[in-house]
């Protein structure tokens, strides 16, 4: 039987509660979760397993997402990352600052459902 591999989503985000529920919703979709409670650990788990995907989050301890972001973009792997940033900041200037950075899409943790974040990052996913 031909089974496609199971995508992984890497979760970079210092709320740790937040982080939980995206591991359980996102595995319980089928995907392969693996956390990160600060940016430091995050590049790091980032660089050696290569997820399909990850959720940065901007605001966090020891390296924020900015900074996450900019080490990935200029790592050979990282430089093509798909990308989605995670925040809590509402600022359009943010928005713009992601997408020129690099991401592939922002969102906003209060002004989306757990399922919108799911076809969020399916679409992204898809989008290769």
């Amino acid at each position: 039987m031909n089974q496609e591999r199971q995508k992984t989503v890497l979760i970079i985000d210092d709320d740790s509660n937040l982080r939980k529920v995206l591991v359980d919703k996102l595995s319980l979709s089928g995907f392969k979760v693996v956390g990160a409670g600060d940016g430091e650990e995050g590049l790091n788990k980032a660089l050696e397993i290569h997820p399909d995907i990850i959720l940065l989050d901007i605001l966090m301890p020891k390296m924020d997402g900015w900074a996450v972001l900019g080490s990935l973009r200029s790592d050979e792997w990282g430089k093509n990352a798909k990308i989605i940033m995670l925040t809590a900041v509402e600022d359009a200037k943010a928005v713009a600052k992601a997408v020129e950075d690099g991401s592939f899409s922002y969102i906003i943790k209060t002004e989306n459902s757990m399922n919108e974040m799911i076809e969020k990052i399916e679409d992204v996913l898809g989008s290769n």
